[in-house]
């Protein structure tokens, strides 16, 4: 089973998050739990796609692991 890391980061006026071992899941929100809503919106897309265009860590069983850029996160509430 493959872990699929996400990581979260603040911006000024919101949250960003990427996959940083799946190429093309990216999510954004007005808070955490919408960023990780849009992050599990994403994943659930690219499953939709043809199989030969879904990255071979969604194709089989997997787990979320979300990590918080915590450089951005304390320079932000700096």
């Amino acid at each position: 089973m493959q872990t699929i890391q996400i990581v979260i980061e603040k911006s000024a006026d919101s949250y960003g998050a990427y996959a940083e071992n799946v190429p093309g899941i990216y999510g954004a929100g007005n808070t955490v739990k919408e960023c990780k809503e849009s992050i599990l919106d994403a994943i659930k897309t690219v499953k939709t796609f043809d199989s030969d265009q879904i990255p071979e860590a969604l194709k089989g069983e997997y787990t979320i692991a979300y990590k918080y850029d915590t450089e951005r996160l304390l320079k932000y509430y700096k």
